[in-house]
């Protein structure tokens, strides 16, 4: 990151005698660079705005030269560097005001007239993605014990309630973060200005040069990529995982050359792509899909329609009108409408695809199909959207293609290993058999080709039609910073290697994400409740067949509906965070959630010292031949938490009235848990 990151910073002293037009003209000046038109309304808000802060600035510094011979320094004069609309690195937000001082940092959002929960959860999230982010944040918080306090400051109306002294500070790690965001009008905020002073810990300056060029990389989701993209916004919030963004660059481009050279060549291609469950192949598919290359004729297809379900709905969110007239990433009112047409069909359901594209989404995409989990194509006779499938899924689709578009048609197949939850799923052979039998060229990197179970892989690797790709395989995950351990914890568990389950638990717990296990509902939510801050999201997941926690109150099929789960804020009844409904590996695949309770039923228990699927048939449990599905489905929900998971293993019908809650299967899962390195949560906080 470098100064570049807000678009107007400078010194109190500077400030104080800058006129507020100036400064506006300074922000509209920097997003013209990068490309954004600002409407008259956002300068009437930014005038608002820095009129506001100026006010209160100037209002101490002419208190200055009144008391100069009284006071040795002026109270306010702590906060020293002024930065405005600093870029959050995420989905094109930029935070309004960070206020460097002594000692501390305040990140102050302005709103009009009122406040919501949102607004609240909003500029706490920023605080928190400081301090666990941004470099210097992190550095002057540990070694100088600076804090961070989270403002908000309305800029018309009035605060019905007093300005109340500062509260509490969250529990580690966020210790340097207040725990809830003061609040002010434009009367009151240097009451609350002073306030924050009032709790600081310690009192040394901030470099605002360190500060602005401190590296500052927050998590980011794959919905957080996605819109980012879209907007065509850096999406440098992986950029931690250096090795792993290289070779995603260069899988990316080299992607893009054979797609270049089958427009010129006319030669359809299926270029496929393999990776570690996270390692970024469907970010390598979005960055095609929304590439300026090739975004006229490219569409995102995948089979994992609730993920189309939240993008779609992100899509619609970040890039739709506001009061003032922008969107929230940038783009003009009047570019609003065609932004939000073209996001309902940049990203399309599999299924929905073959036959129904052009009719459904009113798009002319398809020569360039970004297929994401490809491997979950169906077999002739299965079916689909209520009709039978006349060919294989993956002929249909290369058929269609040549059909509608001719040659030179391109299919960038992104395949997973390990995932396969349904039952009639074709595997990635499906693909190479009809590319073979129509004459499409293949280009596959040799380690994506030596990972595949293919029959005639040896013969592949010399095949006429074979181009070979470079950089073809990630290995690398790109999820939050603990999950490869996660995947890895959950693997070990799920192939019965409990010892090895458990050393990858204890060095977890020696970085503070002990693997934690409970036997009650409640004190799992209580311990998600006392984690979660600020946008962060949490919720229930469960396996599909994990019928009897009914019990609980838990209904897996239910199945609400994916997108207000997961994007709506806390406070709304269909918000994840409310922890009243689950969602199941069918719903929660591709997606992620900030914490997690994974309620563990009996349809995958122990049976002597294996694992044994089960589904409920009629009044009770009937054994299930498809247990590497039941096995890969409880895989997906233990990955789905970025920052922490408690596991629920209900006690079961302790009256013994109940067969199919025996807690004899309870028990055993409990206890293999707990030899692969779970730890009960003695209570909400755990130990």
């Amino acid at each position: 990151m470098t100064a570049g990151s807000a678009w107007y910073e400078v010194e109190r002293t500077k400030f104080l005698i800058e006129e507020v037009d100036t400064v506006v003209n300074q922000l509209a000046s920097a997003a013209g660079k990068q490309g954004l038109h600002i409407e008259p309304e956002q300068h009437q808000e930014w005038s608002a705005s820095v009129g506001l802060l100026k006010e209160h600035l100037d209002e101490k510094a002419r208190m200055i030269a009144l008391l100069k011979d009284t006071l040795s320094c002026p109270e306010l004069s702590t906060y020293e560097h002024i930065i405005l609309e600093y870029d959050f690195r995420r989905r094109g937000l930029r935070v309004d005001c960070i206020l460097l001082g002594k000692g501390i940092i305040v990140v102050l959002e302005f709103k009009r007239s009122q406040f919501t929960a949102a607004d609240r959860s909003q500029v706490s999230d920023y605080c928190i993605n400081f301090v666990e982010f941004h470099a210097e944040t992190q550095r002057v918080c540990a070694s100088e014990e600076c804090i961070v306090v989270p403002l908000l400051a309305l800029t018309e109306g009035v605060l019905q309630k007093k300005v109340l002294p500062p509260g509490s500070f969250h529990s580690p790690p966020w210790a340097a973060v207040l725990r809830e965001p003061l609040l002010c009008d434009r009367d009151s905020l240097r009451t609350a200005l002073l306030g924050a002073l009032s709790i600081r810990r310690a009192q040394r300056s901030i470099s605002p040069d360190r500060w602005l060029e401190a590296r500052f990389s927050p998590s980011s989701t794959i919905i957080d990529a996605a819109i980012s993209l879209y907007g065509e916004h850096d999406v440098s919030s992986i950029n931690a995982h250096a090795a792993a963004v290289e070779l995603i660059s260069q899988c990316t481009e080299g992607i893009a050359q054979f797609i270049l050279k089958s427009q010129k060549d006319k030669n359809s291609r299926i270029i496929f792509v393999s990776g570690a469950p996270g390692a970024g192949k469907t970010l390598v598919g979005l960055k095609l899909a929304f590439d300026r290359r090739f975004r006229e004729d490219a569409v995102f297809v995948t089979g994992n329609a609730p993920l189309v379900e939240v993008l779609e709905e992100s899509l619609r969110k970040s890039y739709r009108s506001t009061r003032s007239g922008i969107v929230t990433s940038g783009y003009a009112q009047e570019h609003a409408i065609q932004v939000i047409r073209m996001s309902t069909f940049k990203i399309v359901k599999a299924h929905a695809f073959l036959g129904k594209r052009g009719n459904e989404t009113g798009s002319a995409d398809g020569r360039i199909v970004v297929f994401d989990e490809a491997q979950r194509t169906y077999k002739k006779g299965r079916f689909v959207a209520r009709e039978r499938l006349k060919d294989d899924e993956a002929a249909l689709i290369l058929d269609s293609l040549t059909d509608s578009y001719g040659p030179g048609s391109v299919v960038v197949a992104l395949i997973g290993h390990n995932q396969v939850i349904n039952d009639g799923e074709m595997g990635i052979g499906a693909w190479f058999k009809a590319a073979r039998t129509r004459g499409w060229r293949v280009a596959i990197s040799d380690h994506s080709l030596s990972l595949l179970d293919l029959p005639d892989r040896t013969a592949w690797a010399q095949d006429r039609l074979r181009d070979v790709l470079p950089v073809g395989h990630l290995p690398h995950s790109m999820r939050f910073y603990r999950n490869r351990a996660i995947e890895q914890w959950a693997d070990k568990v799920l192939m019965e290697s409990p010892a090895e389950a458990k050393a990858i638990a204890e060095r977890l717990g020696q970085s503070d994400d002990t693997i934690w296990l409970t036997r009650d509902l409640s004190i799992a939510k209580a311990w998600v409740r006392a984690r979660r801050v600020g946008d962060e999201t949490a919720g229930l997941i469960a396996s599909a067949q994990a019928r009897r926690l009914a019990a609980e109150g838990l209904f897996v099929e239910l199945k609400p509906s994916i997108a207000p789960w997961i994007l709506a804020p806390s406070g709304d009844i269909r918000s994840s965070n409310m922890l009243e409904t689950v969602q199941n590996q069918y719903q929660i695949q591709g997606l992620e959630i900030d914490y997690s309770v994974v309620c563990w039923d009996a349809d995958l228990r122990r049976s002597g010292n294996k694992w044994s699927s089960f589904r409920i048939s009629g009044a009770d449990w009937q054994k299930d031949s498809a247990l590497e599905i039941a096995k890969n489905g409880y895989r997906v929900v233990l990955t789905r938490a970025r920052k922490g998971m408690v596991i629920f293993v209900p006690k079961g019908d302790l009256a013994e009235e109940d067969s199919t809650r025996d807690p004899g299967f309870y028990n055993s899962i409990a206890d293999y848990l707990v030899s692969c390195g779970a730890v009960y949560v003695i209570g909400p906080e755990g130990n």
